[in-house]
This record gives structure tokens, sequence and C-alpha cells, in this order.
């Protein structure tokens, strides 16, 4: 983030909704290898869930652990003539959710994670006056349990007090605790309010189609007697649009996956559509009533969402299942060879230090013939052994002995 911002303020444009909307379209394509591999997953358990049921049902209402073992090794077959596993978009999941999680935090503080902007709202703080500074950062969860209204100005706060003056204006907080400004005021009232150089560069950054990246839409709309039918109409916008590029995205992956002959699992179809609903309401909902910031960033992130779909599926429906599964198996195959070597060598391994265990315990009450004897034994069963050092060493001597 902290390089985008630099780039578009070089290039004249200085603007955090801006910056997320940049920022979300580059850790969506990061993200895209990923995304290939999940939606490549979710087409082939499409294709296997017709023979996955017929191998439930065949076992269906037999509890006893040997038919258990015989429903999982036969489903655990089925994946793998497919070439996949069943964690094969966990995996996927698992690895973006963090990602996501740690985006969220960083679209929720900007001037927390970006040093330019955290500049450019100290440079705003301290060129408050005593009555501004009262007025709407008046309040000890604020400046601390010290405060004194009348004593401070901007340019007498401490370090600290700044901090939290910024986290009041952008709704953020440390310890669990989220601040906002005093006397119920909102970013938009603030800045309307404070002249100067510096309030312009915070108006320039925070303020994204008419609306204050701290605020929620629900705040532009709670001052609908002051704000501008303008504001009002992006405030609703914002989350209905959120909603919509959910709704599409979803409908979507269910289509993809009707295509590629979903067989339907008794008691999910219901569900499946009841979250077809209830996700894009989720959406509207949290895009109302948190800061707009994380608004467009999760709008952002549905619609380059759904766009990836899109070419994601066209390029698997032009490459056909079938070369997807065959270099799926291909993959698998060399997994599998990889993991067996491995455990060839960790058993040739565990073989060995066994003998040579066994070795040193026997050798303490032998004589020396019967040591003799049996290193002898040893020297021709590691001849015998195919692949061996001694084996290859033995062709070598033969080979000698035949051209001599």
């Amino acid at each position: 983030m902290e390089g985008i911002y630099w780039v578009f303020s070089h290039l004249g444009i200085v603007n955090i909704g801006v910056c997320i909307i940049v920022f979300t379209i580059v850790i969506r394509m990061l993200l895209l290898p990923m995304q290939v591999k999940q939606q490549k997953f979710s087409k082939l358990n499409a294709i296997m869930s017709p023979e996955i049921k017929a191998i439930q049902d065949k076992y269906k209402g037999k509890k006893d652990q040997e038919t258990q073992m015989k429903q999982q090794a036969e489903i655990k077959e089925v994946y793998a003539k497919y070439g996949t596993s069943p964690t094969g978009s966990c995996l996927q999941l698992l690895i973006q959710m963090p990602i996501l999680f740690a985006l969220y935090a960083v679209i929720r503080d900007i001037p927390g994670y970006v040093r330019s902007v955290h500049t450019a709202y100290e440079n705003f703080i301290i060129k408050l006056s005593t009555a501004q500074v009262d007025e709407y950062f008046g309040s000890k969860a604020i400046l601390g349990k010290s405060y004194v209204k009348g004593k401070l100005s901007g340019a007498q706060l401490s370090k600290g007090q700044i901090n939290n003056c910024i986290q009041a204006m952008t709704g953020t907080g440390t310890s669990g605790k989220t601040l906002s400004l005093a006397h119920h005021h909102t970013v938009a009232q603030l800045l309307a309010n404070v002249k100067g150089a510096a309030a312009a560069t915070i108006k320039d950054l925070n303020i994204f189609c008419g609306l204050i990246i701290g605020d929620s839409p629900s705040k532009n709309i709670g001052k609908f007697s002051t704000a501008s039918i303008g504001i009002i109409i992006a405030a609703l916008a914002l989350p209905i649009l959120s909603g919509v590029f959910q709704f599409i995205s979803v409908q979507l992956t269910t289509r993809m996956n009707k295509n590629a002959q979903t067989a339907e699992v008794p008691g999910m179809g219901g569900s499946m559509k009841a979250m077809n609903f209830i996700m894009p309401i989720f959406s509207i909902y949290m895009c109302y009533i948190l800061p707009v910031g994380i608004g467009i960033y999760w709008c952002a992130g549905s619609l380059v969402m759904m766009v990836q779909q899109l070419c994601i599926n066209k390029y698997l429906d032009k490459k056909g299942m079938d070369a997807v599964i065959e270099e799926n198996r291909k993959k698998a195959a060399k997994k599998a060879e990889r993991k067996k070597a491995r455990k060839g060598i960790y058993r040739e391994n565990v073989i060995d230090a066994a003998q040579n265990k066994a070795k040193a315990s026997d050798d303490s009450g032998m004589s020396a013939a019967d040591k003799e004897a049996k290193v002898q034994k040893a020297k021709e069963a590691a001849a015998k052994k195919q692949g061996s050092l001694a084996s290859k060493a033995n062709l070598v001597s033969d080979f000698n002995k035949k051209n001599n």
C-alpha cells in the first residue's frame, strides 16, 4: 500500500479510495493461481459428486468400522482417478483467508500502515485550535484522563494524543477499543469546519465519490438533514453495489458447477439456495455499518473476482476437463513417486540402523572366525542386493574380468 500511494502521489492523485482499489486488484492478481486451483477443484468436484454419492448410497446405513474403511478407500480411489484430493479446495481457502483478514486490517487503518498518510494527518491535527480540539477530540477516551477543556491546542498535543486523534478520525483504536470523534461528530463535519492547506490535503485523501473514507454510509445517511442528495445516493449505492456484486459472484459459481453436471446432495439444495441470498444481504449490511474504505475494498474485490471467475471458466472450458484431469493425474503421479522415494530412503536407513545395532550387540560374544564369516556373509548379501553400490562394483569387476 505504501508503494501504491507513493506512485499515485507522484502522479498527482492523492486519494485513499483510488489506492484501495488498485491495492485490491494487485492482491487479487497475486492470489490468481490459488483462485485457478480452487475453481478447477470446484469443477472436478462437480463431476466427481455422482460417483461419490453412489459410493455413499452403497454403504448407507452401515456404521461398522470395516464398512467405513471400505467406503473411505473407494472414495479415495475416485479422487485418485481425477488426480485430486478431498483437501484440494480447503487448502486454497486456508491460505487465502489469513491474507484477506490482514488486508482488512490495512484497509481499516490506512494511516497506521502508510507513513505518508499518517504524516498528513499529523500536520492536520497540529494546526487545530484549542476550540477545535475541544469540539472534535475533547474526551478523556481520546486525550487521556488528564484532559482539561480549554487547555490544549493541536500543537500542544503529545505523540500519543495525536495518534488517538487520528484513530478517532479513522474509526480505529487499540486494545480492542474503537475511538470516534467527540460529541458524535463525523469526519465530514470536522473537515467542513477546518480550513487551510493541511485540511485540504486530508479532504483530498479521504473524499471518494463525495463520501468520507473513515465514515460509514450509515453515518452519512444518519445526517440526512445536513447531507446533500448526492452524498445520500452514494452512501446507499456502495452497500447495494456490494450486495449486487456478491449475488452475481455466487450465481456465477453456482452456474459453473451446474454446467459441470453437479449431482445435488439431498438436503443441500435448499441450504445452497438460501446462502445465495444470505451472503449478498450480509454484504449489504456490513458495508452499510463499516467505514466506506471497507465497502470500496469489498466492491472492488467482488468485481475483480467476478472477472477472474469468467476468465478462468473460459480458459478451463477451452482447455477441456479431460485435459485438466489428465494433467492432474500426471502431477499426482509425480508427487506419489517423490513421496515413495522419500519413504524408500527412510526405510533403507531404518533397516541399516537396525542391522548395525544387531551387529554391534552380536559382535560382543563372537569369535574372530565367526565375525569374519558374518562380515563375508553381509558382503555377499550386499553384492546380491539389486541397485546397491556393492552390486554395481561387482558388475564392473565382472566386466573387467571378461575383457582381460
